[in-house]
Order: structure tokens, then C-alpha cells, then sequence
């Protein structure tokens, strides 16, 4: 560890109570970490929040609480858009890492959003430790929290103290471990991940436990599908995805080959108007070939004639394109066998 330290929907429902867990009772209980935060009328003013990078949108009602308490730095993009609860009936809506939810407060009869504790839920508590482990700990680089008995270290204990002013993390309710071959620690929010190779000073990353609790509750996939905002501007491209293909996977030394490419957005959208161009490599010499720009479909198509080439050798192809600022590149081949 010391290599860490830096500087500085019924099947839900039925899923649910058979493994013993109750969403509505777990997430009512509001331990110390709980974050909840008053919707009032500012809030009621924010607008739909639309996200490209995975096609959802936040919710109106979370905008502020998600301005407030990391935004994407430690909730991450959402991955649903908002939607009731089918066992607790809460507005909720999940990220990347987190979940929120809007309930109402019993004590002033408004209704909070709140940070659902998805490291108590998919993490659980670990024993806290013994008062001999904790003299034996008195790390400078540690903290120890008698609240939940177990201490933040390092690099770990940086990214903690940057949030501490508003408790957004809860208390750590378990100590760094190995999972999955990573070094990672609980907290009763999130998790926090150690990424030794990352630069820049991004080795601490906070884990996607929004999508593993989406998937422990067994909820509709349908929720997580993207969705193409009514104002179309919004729906600004932020990546492209490649497919390329053959007509004719192996074909004669002279004749013509189809090649076709597929561009599609972050969110498997055709894009149209996309330049490709393709450097084919045959036997006898390369070629530079310029593509049509991509149809509605997000398609380019070419046929590339060709003949008497040698037998026996394999035609790469890279597929370039270009649209704004982005540039990829993917590539295919196919046989002269005879």
C-alpha cells in the first residue's frame, strides 16, 4: 500500500425479498454518511440536464444536488433516465456511480434527494478493527474513524478529504483490500478504486457501483438503452463507432470487391456525412482511395476493382474517417485464393 501514497417489473420486487433485502427498509435507514438535500422552489427551476456520452438525461429535480456534490467526477454520467421505483415508488434515477433518489422528508414534509449508500449495499460492512490494529496504525498518512472503526489511507485519504466538507463519501466501512486483482476500499456511498499505472494524478477512481446495483435489483435492461433527445442539437457526437466489411471474404485474383463501413455515435446512432477514406494494401502496390461520405444510415460503400493480382495473399484495408475533431480508424481484409 505504501506504493499509493501521492501528495496531496415484479422480477426486481420478487429478486429483492427472497435475498432477504429490502430497498425500501435499506434505503430509509439514513445513516451518518446519508446526503439528502432540500428540492425547493431554486431547484424546481433547474432544466433537463441532456448527456450524449450515454444518452440519458438528469432529471431536473437531481441537477442541483448533482452540481453540488461532484458531478461527473464522482457520480459519473447517468445511465438511466429517471424512473419510479416499482418496489419503493421513489422517484430515482441511476449514474455510473451512484443512485438518487426524491423522497419525502418526514420531518418537514419536502421533498430531499438522496444519495442512496450503494457501498453498504453491494460492499457491506467488514469488521471494524481491534484496538491493537488501530495503535499499531497510527499512520500520519492514516485516519482513523471510530464512527464505523475503520481508518483512510494515502492516496485514498486525499481523495476523501477532498469531499469531507460535506460528508459525501459516509464513513469507510471497510480497509483498502484486494479485489479483482485492485486495491479498493468501501465507503457507505461509494467505492473508492486504485488505478497505480494512471497518470496525471487520476490513480484514485471512484467505482461504477450505479450499474452493479441496477443489475443486482434485476430491472428492466430498457432502462439503460439511449435515447435521442426531441432537440436533435443536443445530441452532439462525442465518439464514433466503426464496422467494417466484405463483400466477398475470398475472392479471385482479378474481379471487383465491395467494402462497405459502418459509422455509428457513442450511442450506436447512425451517423451520416461522415469522410472515410481507405488505404488498401494488395500485392502489386497500396491505393488511396476516397470513400463516398457516409448516407442516412451511417453507410460508405465503394467498389474496388482489381486484377491480376497474386494468389495466395492477403488485401489489408484501413478504414480513415474524419468528422470534426474525430478521428478513428479500424481495418478489415480478404483473400486472393485463386
Amino acid at each position: 500500500m505504501k506504493a499509493m501514497h501521492s501528495t496531496g417489473s415484479n422480477k426486481a420486487l420478487r429478486h429483492a425479498i427472497q435475498g432477504g433485502f429490502s430497498l425500501l427498509l435499506i434505503c430509509m435507514l439514513l445513516g451518518v454518511g446519508a446526503l439528502m438535500l432540500d428540492v425547493g422552489s431554486a431547484s424546481a427551476q433547474e432544466a433537463d440536464r441532456y448527456y450524449p456520452e450515454t444518452g440519458h438525461t438528469i432529471d431536473a429535480r437531481f441537477v442541483e444536488f448533482f452540481d453540488q456534490n461532484g458531478s461527473l467526477a464522482i457520480m459519473g454520467y447517468p445511465i438511466t433516465d429517471s424512473f419510479i421505483d416499482p418496489l419503493s415508488g421513489w422517484l430515482v434515477q441511476y449514474f455510473q456511480n451512484a443512485r438518487l433518489e426524491l423522497i419525502l422528508d418526514q420531518a418537514t414534509g419536502s421533498m430531499k434527494v438522496h444519495l442512496c449508500p450503494l457501498g453498504e449495499w453491494v460492499g457491506g460492512w467488514d469488521l471494524p478493527l481491534e484496538s491493537s490494529q488501530i495503535s499499531a496504525s497510527s499512520n500520519p498518512g492514516c485516519r482513523y474513524f471510530a464512527e464505523s472503526g475503520h481508518q483512510v489511507c494515502f492516496a485514498f485519504l486525499d481523495f476523501f478529504n477532498r469531499y469531507s466538507e460535506k460528508n459525501l463519501f459516509g464513513y469507510p466501512i471497510s480497509e483498502f483490500k484486494i479485489e479483482n486483482d485492485r486495491i479498493v476500499q468501501y465507503f457507505q456511498n461509494f467505492r473508492l478504486d486504485w488505478y497505480p499505472a494512471a497518470i496525471g494524478g487520476g490513480q484514485v477512481k471512484v467505482a461504477p457501483l450505479g450499474r452493479v446495483h441496477f443489475d443486482m435489483l434485476m430491472y428492466d435492461r430498457s432502462l439503460l438503452n439511449p435515447n435521442v433527445p426531441s432537440n436533435r442539437i443536443l445530441n452532439r457526437v462525442v465518439d464514433l463507432q466503426l464496422k467494417a466489411s466484405v463483400a466477398e471474404p475470398i475472392i479471385g485474383s482479378s474481379g471487383v470487391q465491395e467494402v462497405y463501413l459502418l459509422v455509428r455515435d457513442q450511442n450506436l446512432n447512425p451517423v451520416p456525412g461522415v469522410a472515410v477514406t481507405l488505404f488498401a494494401h494488395f500485392p502489386d502496390g497500396d491505393r488511396t482511395l476516397v470513400m463516398p461520405v457516409t448516407d442516412e444510415g451511417g453507410i460508405s460503400r465503394l467498389q474496388v476493382a482489381f486484377k491480376d493480382q497474386d494468389p495466395g495473399n492477403s488485401v489489408a484495408l484501413e478504414f480513415w474517417v474524419v468528422y470534426g475533431d474525430i478521428i478513428k480508424m479500424t481495418c478489415d481484409s480478404f483473400m486472393i485464393w485463386w
